[in-house]
């Protein structure tokens, strides 16, 4: 008869499978997009906490303490469309990934580290981004890139771990996957550029615009795919 320490180590690996079944994963995201969408809102309010204007200006020098803050504002709006587009791509995302396991969660709070550092590199770029210094360019573009980078993962580790809704087929996944790259990559490729020229990687953000467009003409939207049992008109 088997004594009861034989058994310890098997039940101990049963246990750790129903943990691992039952408590790491799930069928409903709602939690995880509700916790998302705060931290979410939180980074874009604290954004705003750079703008201020010193008190007591006399009247004769509020139109120069509003241009002085103009770097900050500058700061603040692409921070605040950063995160904002990041927000739509994460909720369009969740649109669609209905079921969850813990690396899943994982992904999705690193990306949301992310999210909430921006504030910082966003505040380093509004004092300092205009001289010769490269770091406050550095900085941001690599926190920015890692953003959109995490989206991307989120995105492709729910298509392989099969936690998308069935609407989402390959050439859907892959629209999606390249849709986001233009972002990472342009923020990427303008770090080297910011160690001799800071002001001129700066601009190099601008071409997202065009490699938005460059990429949505060499894969263009898939077509839907017919409703199943839809026939066509006599």
């Amino acid at each position: 008869m088997p004594h009861a320490e034989d058994a310890e180590p098997a039940d101990r690996g049963d246990l750790r499978s129903r943990y691992k079944s039952v408590l790491t994963r799930g069928n409903s995201t709602d939690r995880t997009v509700f916790f998302s969408d705060a931290v979410f809102a939180i980074a874009m309010t604290l954004l705003v906490l750079d703008l201020e204007v010193p008190d007591d200006l006399p009247a004769d020098r509020l139109g120069a303490a509003l241009v002085e803050q103009l770097p900050n504002f500058f700061s603040f709006a692409l921070s605040f469309a950063v995160i904002g587009s990041a927000w739509l791509n994460h909720h369009r995302k969740f649109s669609v990934i209905v079921r969850y396991d813990f690396r899943l969660q994982v992904l999705n709070l690193v990306l949301l580290f992310f999210v909430a550092l921006l504030p910082l590199p966003t505040a380093v770029l509004s004092e300092y981004g205009g001289r010769s210094s490269p770091w406050p360019v550095v900085v941001y573009a690599t926190v920015v890139a890692c953003v959109y980078t995490m989206l991307n993962l989120v995105w492709a580790y729910a298509w392989r771990a099969r936690l998308m809704a069935p609407a989402v087929d390959r050439g859907l996944y892959l629209y999606v996957l390249r849709a986001v790259l233009p972002v990472p990559v342009v923020f990427a490729a303008s770090i080297p550029v910011a160690f001799p020229a800071p002001g001129i990687a700066m601009y190099l953000w601008l071409l997202i615009i065009p490699a938005n467009v460059v990429v949505h003409r060499m894969f263009p939207t898939p077509r839907a795919r017919p409703r199943e049992g839809r026939t066509s008109a006599a």
